[in-house]
C-alpha cells in the first residue's frame, strides 16, 4: 500500500546509467544522487513481485520500470535494512523506504530523507550495493 515501509530484510534495485558508474562497473554515488526537484530516490521493490528467485525479479523490474534501457546500463541491489542503518550510523540522516506504486509499476518505491545537495548519503547508500546485473538482458 502506498506509503507503506518496506521490511528491512528485503531487497530494492536502482537503474544506474552509463554515466553513473565508475570505471570498474559498479555504481558511484551520482547513481543515488536526488535530483534537485526529486522527494525521494525512485527504487523497486524486490520482494513485491512475490517470485522464487533474484533473477526472475530482475526481469520483471527490467519490465515494469518503463525506461529505455542502455547497453551498458546496472541494475544495482540493495538490503532495505542495511541502507538504513549504514545512513543512520554515519550521518545525521534518518532515511525511510516506502512502497510508492505507480499505475504501470506497482513495486515502485522510494528512499525518503535526504535532500539532492546530501553526497555523504548517496555514498553511503552506494557502499550497500550487494549486487549488479546487466540493465538489458544478455
Amino acid at each position: 500500500m502506498r506509503g507503506d515501509r518496506l521490511p528491512d530484510q528485503d531487497h530494492i534495485s536502482r537503474y544506474c546509467r552509463p554515466k553513473t558508474l565508475q570505471e570498474d562497473g559498479q555504481p558511484s554515488r551520482t547513481s543515488f544522487m536526488l535530483r534537485p526537484k526529486e522527494e525521494f530516490l525512485s527504487v523497486n521493490w524486490l520482494e513485491y513481485f512475490n517470485l522464487p528467485n533474484r533473477q526472475a525479479q530482475i526481469t520483471q523490474v527490467r519490465r515494469v520500470i518503463g525506461l529505455t534501457l542502455q547497453a551498458t546500463a546496472k541494475i544495482a541491489v540493495l538490503n532495505v535494512g542495511g541502507i538504513l542503518d549504514r545512513v543512520h550510523r554515519n550521518s545525521d540522516r534518518v532515511l525511510a523506504v516506502l512502497h510508492e506504486p505507480e499505475q504501470d509499476d506497482p513495486s515502485h518505491s522510494g528512499i525518503h530523507g535526504y535532500r539532492h545537495e546530501d553526497d555523504l548519503v548517496a555514498d553511503l547508500i552506494a557502499e550497500e550495493v550487494r549486487e549488479t546485473y546487466p540493465a538489458r538482458k544478455t
